[in-house]
Order: C-alpha cells, then sequence, then structure tokens
C-alpha cells in the first residue's frame, strides 16, 4: 500500500475507525478486499462484484489519473467517495447494504462495479467516527470539463447547503445543492452541454463557510 496516495480525510478516517473498532473486531473477521483495475486489465474492475461485511475494507489499486473512481450510489449513512489521483484507495465499509461505483471516464464503456455488504456481529451502523471536523470545498474533475464533471465537498456540521455555478458575469448558471446535509463528504455532477464553452465559477455556502472554485467547460 503507498498512504501518500490516500487523501487526508481518508487517511484519517481509517485511524478513526482502527482505534474505535479494534475491540469489536478480530482479525478473523475483519478482511481486505483488494480491487485492481487499468494495465493489462483493460476497463474493468477485478472483480467487479463483492460481497463483504460490515468492518471490512475495500481497497482499490490502479492508476485514477486514467481512470478516476467515484460511488454512484451507496446505503443511507453510509460515506460517498470520489478518489481522481493516486495509484490506491482504502474505504472501510461501515454501513450494510449495496454500494456502486465507476470510472468517471469509461463507465459508458462497462467500467463499473458494485460490493454489498452484510451487518457483522459487534459493528455498530453508524457513521460518526467518520465525520470530517471542517468544511471544504474541492477542485471539480475533470478540469477542464466535456461536457461533465464531479465536484466534491467536505460537510464538517449539520448545515444548510448551497452550491450554485456562475458565469464570468456573475450570473447564476445553476443550482447544484439547495438542501440541508448531515457531515460527511459528498459528491455532485455538474453537466455543461447546453452552456458555450468558457471559465465558470461554483460557489460553497454553508452556514459561515464560504468557498469558490473555477471551472473551465471547452467544447
Amino acid at each position: 500500500m503507498k498512504p501518500q496516495s490516500v487523501s487526508v480525510f481518508h487517511r484519517t478516517a481509517l485511524i478513526v475507525w482502527v482505534v474505535v473498532s479494534l475491540a469489536a473486531i478480530t482479525p478473523a473477521q475483519a478482511t481486505t478486499h483488494i480491487i485492481q483495475f487499468g494495465g493489462s486489465l483493460g476497463l474493468t474492475y477485478s472483480p467487479n462484484s463483492l460481497s463483504v461485511s460490515v468492518g471490512d475494507t475495500i481497497e482499490w489499486e490502479g492508476d485514477f489519473s486514467m481512470h478516476p473512481l467515484s460511488s454512484t450510489s451507496v446505503p443511507t449513512g453510509a460515506m460517498s467517495f470520489h478518489q481522481p489521483s493516486g495509484s490506491v484507495f482504502t474505504y472501510p465499509v461501515t454501513v450494510a447494504g449495496s454500494y456502486n461505483y465507476r470510472c468517471d471516464v469509461h463507465y459508458s464503456l462497462g467500467m463499473i462495479g458494485s460490493f454489498t455488504a452484510s451487518a457483522a456481529t459487534g459493528i455498530k451502523n453508524d457513521r460518526a467516527s467518520f465525520r470530517p471536523q471542517a468544511f471544504s470545498l474541492g477542485q471539480n474533475y475533470p478540469n477542464p470539463l466535456n461536457p461533465s464533471t464531479v465536484i466534491s465537498y467536505q460537510i464538517g456540521a449539520t448545515s444548510h447547503v448551497t452550491l450554485k455555478v456562475y458565469n464570468v458575469l456573475g450570473e447564476e448558471v445553476t443550482t447544484l445543492v439547495n438542501k440541508t446535509e448531515d457531515p460527511g463528504k459528498y459528491s455532485v455532477r455538474f453537466d455543461g452541454s447546453k452552456l458555450p464553452s468558457g471559465v465558470y465559477f461554483y460557489r460553497m455556502d454553508a452556514g459561515n463557510f464560504i468557498a469558490v472554485e473555477k471551472l473551465v467547460l471547452m467544447k
């Protein structure tokens, strides 16, 4: 494993999970499931479906700069995920249910995968250990985009969140998020297929937190 390729947030979440859950999980109960992709495997995940238990860990290994990874659906209370760079991404499974994910670039060619987690004795389906301690707005990926991109953000406390896109004149183009959200890490897709090429800005407001990032649409 190459820890430097995993985001600070996910490294922190993993450490917290180990400390909280160590007493409840024995080595025989917890398993790390490795999923490989790209290279000689082509546009696929191997394996592309898994049955796991709460308390297990999923580890993707490959070139995320060529195949950015995003969750497309997760159970209620689970943490969504997005990994656009590096070569290893680790995801601790804390909530039972079905998880689906894909390569942002090659999903239309069948590069998708899933895993189903069943509850494990002694493991609490609780997201609290993974709640981020700060608010943040990430740079969209890919950027420049044509015609869509993914914007990730992090919520540190339950807040009403708005995420809006503006043109260079400061005119609102679209609202991507306008709702109250619990602490966690989220992502949303922006589709610029109906907009002209150019520079745009997206702004996130959550409580007292405000952040603005720039994106470029090139057709």
